[in-house]
């Protein structure tokens, strides 16, 4: 099986499974974004290439990944590997309003640029047309200019490979599951690269259960509030589970089922909800829209973590074992909807998602 840009258009691109994450992106002149997806400009003939090998959707060795990245077996379905799980918010209120929910992300980015354990972070920020796009920061007018969520797919990594960079600093980085997963396997690669996967010391993932795809969603918010510029997206957490929009100094409720046509077909066959690859996990706590969920899982995420909370950054709270039991369904049920979604598509057990059978088994218990 070709496993360069000719498998890639096979297994990804024709299906509409492009995650537009970005892995793929500035790595060679023959792949070029355009709005939230990735084009051909022309034809490769590698059998091998970094495209294919990075890609999020191409064969993806879970169990050999979790492995090497976190050392014991993978048991924990429903999360992954966690040392803790909390709930922590920031305390500074210029986080107040402009991050998402808790603001812990935006914080822990801020101080670790601030401490120096990383100069520069990759982070996503949105065009005023809502289009995503990565972005290369150093200070905390940077991060608070990519605070905020628009829901839709951007090719994030796309600046990681892309650069300028000096070729010393310590990288942070923020991304979805499906970026932070690509990054795990960027790293795992073998393939020469210019990227500085090396330099990447801090991962935060976020929580996402589905991304939407950008000319529908944009189309379908143009006509309800009139082309007007939408300054603000959030969803609330469970158990409403409503968009709002700000829109001038108003903000307007609408509900998720009324988008839910605009997911991304490559959503529907990810399993993973809490970016399970990352050293810091980020999302929305249940009922609570002023805090976040955080799952610390690595030494380097928990050194971070306590380094914050010692120089009074954030603050934490155990999280209630009903918020914990539900996330951990919720964590699963993606799961399971991914499988499910797969085996309609035909796709071969051992195909992208390459899962042994004892794995399959109890997430689908």
């Amino acid at each position: 099986m070709n496993q360069g840009q000719k498998g890639l258009i096979e297994k990804v691109l024709s299906k509409d499974m492009c995650a537009a994450c970005g892995a793929c992106l500035a790595l060679c002149p023959y792949l070029k974004s355009r709005q939230d997806k990735v084009i051909k400009l022309d034809d490769c003939d590698l059998t091998v290439g970094r495209c294919y090998a990075y890609c999020p959707r191409s064969q993806v060795d879970w169990e050999g990944l979790q492995k090497k990245i976190f050392g014991p077996a993978y048991e924990a379905i429903e999360l992954g590997t966690a040392r803790k799980i909390l709930m922590a918010r920031a305390k500074d209120p210029v986080w107040q309003g402009k991050a998402q929910t808790g603001g812990v992300v935006s914080a822990l980015i801020d101080f670790a640029l601030q401490k120096k354990i990383i100069q520069k972070a990759v982070l996503t920020q949105r065009k005023d047309d809502l289009l995503p796009f990565g972005r290369i920061i150093s200070d905390r007018d940077q991060v608070l200019s990519s605070a905020g969520s628009s829901y839709i797919s951007g090719p994030t990594l796309e600046v990681l490979n892309q650069g300028p960079w000096q070729g010393e600093e310590r990288i942070g980085l923020v991304g979805l599951p499906c970026q932070i997963l690509a990054l795990a396997k960027m790293k795992d690669s073998t393939l020469p690269t210019q990227t500085p996967l090396e330099r990447v010391v801090l991962t935060i993932g976020l929580f996402c259960t589905w991304a939407l795809a950008y000319k529908p969603f944009k189309a379908f918010l143009e006509a309800r509030f009139d082309h007007q510029p939408i300054n603000k997206l959030d969803i609330t957490p469970p158990p409403e589970r409503l968009l709002r929009v700000w829109v001038g100094d108003q903000v307007q409720e609408i509900s998720l089922d009324v988008i839910r046509d605009f997911i991304r077909p490559a959503c529907r066959v990810c399993p993973d909800m809490t970016s399970e690859f990352a050293d810091l996990s980020v999302g929305t706590v249940e009922g609570m829209a002023e805090w976040n969920t955080l799952i610390v899982r690595t030494e380097r995420g928990e050194e971070v973590v306590e380094r914050a909370l010692e120089a009074n950054i954030i603050e934490i709270r155990p999280l209630p074992a009903e918020n914990l039991s539900h996330l951990k369904e919720a964590s699963v049920l993606k799961k399971q909807r991914a499988l499910t979604v797969l085996k309609e598509q035909g796709e071969p057990e051992g195909g992208y998602l390459n899962l042994s059978q004892e794995l399959r088994e109890k997430i689908l218990s």
